[in-house]
């Protein structure tokens, strides 16, 4: 029965820790304090590299990056923080034929 408790006691700094830290949310989206930054669609060339940068708005900075591509064939080579309140993703188009890609940055206050 003791070590019941103890376990129950140990979960219980966890859980309340889980409560308190939004890095730590099952779903940071729907976090108050974390907004979306994106990019406008940019085209991308045949057989081009792209790089594009998202700035977070004041006041925030940028925890993590997404995107989005109009192909297949249109890989991401580079994905970092380049700063504060920006982050940047690299695009690769391995197509003989344009597309278009769009970047997104997870931004906190």
């Amino acid at each position: 029965m003791s070590r019941t408790k103890l376990l129950v006691l140990a979960a219980a700094p966890a859980l309340a820790l889980g409560l308190a830290s939004p890095a730590l949310a099952v779903n940071a989206t729907d976090h108050p304090r974390v907004v979306t930054a994106e990019s406008p669609v940019r085209s991308i060339g045949a057989n081009q590299t792209e790089i594009v940068t998202v700035t977070c708005p004041r006041g925030t900075f940028a925890l993590s990056g997404g995107w989005s591509v109009s192909s297949a064939s249109i890989d991401v080579t580079g994905n970092r923080a380049a700063g504060d309140r920006r982050w940047q993703i690299r695009f690769q188009n391995e197509a003989n034929q344009s597309g278009r890609v769009q970047a997104f940055a997870r931004c906190a206050f």
